[in-house]
C-alpha cells in the first residue's frame, strides 16, 4: 500500500506522467483485432507513437491537453487524420479499420 509520501515522491520522479493524458482503445477490422499497427497522436506540433498489441489495443500518453489528431498505419497504408482530445483523465477511442479508413465505433 502506498502512503501519501510515497505517492508524492513518485510524482516528483516522473512529473510528465503525473499530468499526462492517456488516449487508449482498440482497433478492429471485421471484428478481429488489428495487430502491429502504428498509432500516432499529434498534438501541438509534437507526435506521440504507439503500436497495437495482439488484441488490437493501443495506449498513448500525451503530456498536453486539447485537440489532437490520430492516424493509424497498417500494412503500409496510413489512415486519414481523426480528431481526438487529450484530457488529464484517460479517454477511450475505439476504431474500425476498413481499407485505410478509420471509423469510430
Amino acid at each position: 500500500m502506498l502512503t501519501r509520501a510515497s505517492i508524492a515522491f513518485l510524482l516528483v520522479l516522473n512529473p510528465i506522467m503525473a499530468f499526462a493524458g492517456e488516449i487508449y482503445g482498440t482497433i478492429r477490422e471485421s471484428g478481429s483485432p488489428v495487430k502491429g499497427a502504428s498509432v500516432t497522436v499529434e498534438c501541438s506540433n509534437n507526435t506521440y507513437p504507439a503500436q497495437t498489441d495482439d488484441y488490437g489495443s493501443y495506449r498513448v500518453f500525451v503530456p498536453v491537453n486539447g485537440k489532437c489528431s490520430l492516424t493509424v498505419t497498417y500494412i503500409g497504408v496510413t489512415s486519414q487524420k481523426f480528431s481526438v482530445f487529450s484530457y488529464t483523465d484517460p479517454v477511450r477511442y475505439e476504431f474500425e479499420w476498413n481499407r485505410g479508413q478509420l471509423r469510430r465505433r
